[in-house]
């Protein structure tokens, strides 16, 4: 993999347990690659965003990380982790059917965030199927109760955020409401509702607009073409406007993101569709803004808290600074587990460049979540 070149000692040789899932338009259009025993006292679901695909994906490398035992105590136990992509993302499915598979038109946030529900429940599904050759009883009482932790990454972290906060607020998801959020990278606003002085603050510098509305203009001017024209138009017109991204130096990663990309040898035609996410962020910025409503900061903090994990080494952040605020004061005053990590000589993909410092964190908040949750137990039997 070229994302662990620099990591020699790393070997990935555990296999996933693959499930299908209902896409819109396509019954088992989504996959879902589940790492980890079904024993673990924490479920985790990944979902990226561009252009990660589940085949070959970064996180592999961190899902097959987390699912490992590390031996000592709660801290290091493995955890029963699933990993899904955008529909569409996952170059070897794309390759197979491409539009028979897959719309051409692309999906957009509402039903993206369908199939990250719908991915939610395959993997639990899994974690509590049960069988005599197990030894596992639908019917025993003393059936571990998991912590559910969701872990999103750049566009994965929109579409996350609405799963999120539909489940919070509208019973959408069951199962089990998220209990815990890791965001890498990417931070959205506060939720609408949230009385803070922060509110003030601009969330974006008027450098950072402009490079979002470069690069993301130039990706959904890509797409809209290869939706209502041709595949080849599309890659022309991406590739005339990203060469201007670029003599204006404005493009948003570094040198250290930009290795990464060139490394997986995309092919062009699929990368231009794996734009689709650019274009209806700005169709629900101009016509529906009710599209991403939901996406957001959860209200309630310490009910749902986030870890916020960021990489130094790019040319613009891809924060709210209204949210980083609020996250950092949330962990300064001890409100909640919330808690924000700058982790230095990464970039957008931290996770593959400081794999170390990323599980280090991410295990150290899924302790913190399992000691509240076992405290909560200890008063509760204590009353009993």
């Amino acid at each position: 993999f070229f994302f662990l070149q620099k990591r020699k000692k790393l070997t990935i040789t555990m296999k996933p347990t693959i499930v299908p899932y209902p896409i819109p338009g396509n019954e088992c259009g989504g996959l879902l690659h589940i790492y980890g025993e079904k024993n673990a006292s924490n479920i985790i679901l990944y979902c990226g965003g561009w252009p990660d695909g589940i085949e070959l994906g970064p996180f592999t490398s961190m899902a097959q990380r987390l699912a490992t035992s590390r031996g000592g105590d709660g801290e290091d136990d493995g955890c029963f982790v699933g990993i899904t992509c955008w529909p569409g993302f996952d170059y070897e499915t794309f390759r197979q059917s491409k539009f028979r598979g897959f719309r051409r038109e692309g999906f957009n946030f509402q039903e993206v965030t369908s199939c990250i529900r719908e991915a939610a429940k395959q993997l639990f599904a899994e974690y509590n199927k049960t069988s005599e050759d197990e030894g596992i009883s639908n019917k025993d009482e003393h059936k571990k109760q998991p912590q559910f932790t969701v872990i999103f990454h750049d566009f994965g972290v929109l579409a996350g955020l609405m799963f999120v906060n539909r489940s919070l607020e509208e019973k959408y998801f069951t199962e089990h409401i998220p209990d815990r959020i890791v965001l890498l990278d990417v931070l959205v606003g506060p939720h609408r509702k949230f009385n803070t002085q922060f509110r003030l603050l601009s969330p974006y510098t008027k450098h950072e607009q402009l490079v979002y509305l470069a690069y993301r203009g130039s990706n959904a001017c890509g797409f809209a073409m290869l939706r209502y024209i041709s595949e080849t138009i599309g890659l022309v017109v991406f590739g005339i406007m990203w060469s201007f991204v670029r003599l204006l130096r404005l493009e948003p990663i570094r040198r250290i993101d930009q290795n990464l990309l060139d490394g997986r040898k995309m092919n062009l035609h699929h990368m231009v569709y794996t734009f689709y996410p650019y274009y209806y962020l700005f169709q629900g910025l101009i016509y529906y803004k009710q599209a991403q409503a939901h996406a957001s900061l959860p209200l309630d903090l310490v009910q749902t808290p986030i870890l916020y994990m960021y990489g130094s080494e790019k040319n613009v952040m891809f924060h709210d600074r209204r949210s980083l605020a609020i996250l950092e004061q949330e962990e300064s005053e001890g409100r909640s587990d919330c808690r924000v990590v700058k982790v230095e000589g990464a970039g957008h993909w931290l996770y593959c460049q400081r794999p170390d410092v990323c599980e280090q964190e991410i295990r150290k908040f899924l302790k913190s979540g399992n000691d509240r949750i076992e405290g909560e137990k200890g008063k509760l039997q204590s009353k009993l």
